[in-house]
């Protein structure tokens, strides 16, 4: 009885810091798309966290790019300060919601995904900033062809989705039987591919991996 109610009562403390720690409200600022606010924007949905957005365009953007933690967006302004680091935020976001794990193991299979799909958008950034279209797509083309670096990426993500579903005996989510930001992270990833955001990409390459499938 004692040890019932000692966990109990543990248990509902963790709740209630849990609640402590919820922001009342969040400002992302960021250019109009999904890109690396994407993910922060899904998880503040699902924590019922009230946030707006300052939406920027490339001019706005070098008139506060002196001001920023790291001169880049986006940016959280949250408690009164402005942070950056998209994921880092989208841990802290996780931390308060459910949406990432207290178990470190655990915890390390999210953030193996999390950061794999921040080094997959590092692949496509020299094709986002390209200017020439010809250029661009041709380097589009090579990043989808056979041996190309997004399509090994998507592969590898595919067996490591498959064997955490395989290990934990669940096949729902990425890294295992609960939702995370690791699958946020990787729904916006093809979210964008799927809806065609990236000229010279098609959108049949999630064809190749039904674990993916949007």
């Amino acid at each position: 009885g004692g040890v019932a109610l000692g966990v109990t009562l543990c248990l509902a403390a963790k709740g209630v810091a849990r609640l402590v720690k919820k922001p009342a409200k969040v400002k992302v600022t960021y250019f109009k798309m999904a890109g690396r606010a994407g993910p922060a924007r899904a998880a503040l949905k699902i924590a019922n966290v009230d946030y707006e957005n300052e939406f920027i365009d490339r001019e706005s953007m070098q008139k506060i790019k002196p001001k920023l933690p790291f001169g880049q967006v986006p940016v959280f302004e949250v408690k009164g300060e402005v942070v950056s680091q998209s994921n880092a935020f989208l841990r802290y976001i996780g931390k308060f919601s459910g949406l990432y794990p207290d178990d470190p193991f655990l915890a390390l299979k999210v953030d193996e995904l999390v950061d794999g799909v921040g080094d997959a958008m590092l692949l496509l950034k020299p094709s986002l900033l390209e200017k020439n279209h010809d250029k661009k797509m041709r380097m589009r083309k090579e990043l989808v062809a056979k041996d190309g670096s997004l399509r090994r990426f998507l592969e590898n993500v595919e067996k490591i989705v498959a064997a955490n579903q395989v290990k934990t005996n669940q096949g729902k989510f990425a890294t295992g039987s609960r939702l995370s930001i690791a699958d946020i992270t990787l729904f916006t990833l093809m979210k964008m591919i799927h809806d065609g955001f990236f000229d010279g990409i098609p959108t049949s390459l999630l064809d190749d991996f039904p674990q993916h499938v949007v």
